[in-house]
C-alpha cells in the first residue's frame, strides 16, 4: 500500500498587526480626549449630551429649567406738557382816552332828573328855572321844547297873548316839578341864542303834548303863528 502523506500544520502568524492597530486607536482616543479637555469651554454642545447620558445612567430624573420670563418695565406716567402760546403779534390797542361829549349828546344820555326844583327865572340865565311856556334852564343849559309853539311873553303882541303866555309859563313850572322826566333829541339842533331843542317825556307822553291839550300851546309846524285874534 502506498503511504499516506502527512499533513503539515501551518505555523500561526504573529499578531503584531492587530496590536499595532489597537495601540493606534488608543493613541487617537487619548489625543481626542486631551483636545476635548483643553477646549471644554468652547464645546457646550458636547458637554450637555454627556451630562444627560450620565444622568440617565445614574437614574436621576432630568428637570428642564424654565426659561426666564421677561419682566416688563413699569410705565412711567408723564405729565402732559401744554405748549406755551406764542405772543400775539397783533398791535395792542392804546388805552381809552376820555373825550368830552357834546352838550346835546350829554343831554340825550342824561338820566331822569330826580328831586330837582324849578323856579322862575329872574334874568337871562339860571340853573333850574323856567323862562316861558317852552323854555327853561336845567343845570346851566338852556332847553327849548321842540314839539310845541307857545305865545310870546316878552314882547307880547296883545293882552290876550300876554295873559296866555304867563299861564303857559306857570303851567310848565308845575309840570317840571311834578315828577322826573327824560330829555331826548329832536333833530332841530340849536336855536340862534344857543338853546337846545329837546323833547321832554314823562311816562311815555310828551310834556308839550299836555300843554297843547290844555290849550296853552300849539304843535310846532315849522313856523310861528299869531296868538292875537
Amino acid at each position: 500500500m502506498a503511504k499516506a502523506k502527512r499533513r503539515t500544520r501551518r505555523k500561526p502568524q504573529p499578531k503584531s498587526g492587530n496590536s499595532m492597530w489597537l495601540w493606534g486607536m488608543v493613541g487617537l482616543a487619548t489625543v481626542a480626549g486631551m483636545y476635548a479637555y483643553e477646549h471644554r469651554r468652547d464645546m457646550p454642545s458636547l458637554q450637555a449630551p454627556s451630562l444627560q447620558a450620565y444622568a440617565g445612567a445614574a437614574g436621576v430624573r432630568h428637570v428642564p429649567q424654565e426659561a426666564p420670563v421677561p419682566t416688563t418695565k413699569p410705565k412711567v406716567k408723564t405729565a402732559a406738557v401744554i405748549p406755551e402760546r406764542p405772543a400775539s403779534t397783533l398791535p395792542v390797542p392804546p388805552n381809552v382816552i376820555p373825550v368830552a361829549m357834546p352838550a346835546n349828546r350829554m343831554l340825550a344820555a342824561a338820566a331822569p332828573e330826580t328831586g330837582g326844583r324849578f323856579g322862575l327865572c329872574g334874568g337871562e340865565t339860571g340853573i333850574n328855572c323856567v323862562v316861558d311856556g317852552n323854555t327853561f334852564w336845567q343845570n346851566g343849559i338852556k332847553i327849548r321844547l321842540a314839539d310845541i309853539d307857545v305865545p310870546d311873553l316878552e314882547p307880547s303882541h296883545c293882552a290876550g297873548e300876554r295873559q296866555k303866555a304867563t299861564a303857559a309859563k306857570l303851567r310848565l313850572q308845575a309840570l317840571l316839578n311834578n315828577d322826573t322826566f327824560v330829555l331826548s333829541g329832536s333833530g332841530r339842533g340849536d336855536d340862534q341864542h344857543g338853546g337846545k331843542f329837546r323833547i321832554a317825556m314823562r311816562a311815555g307822553r310828551s310834556i308839550g303834548d299836555q300843554l297843547v291839550a290844555e290849550g296853552l300851546a300849539r304843535r310846532w309846524t315849522g313856523q310861528a303863528t299869531s296868538w292875537c285874534s
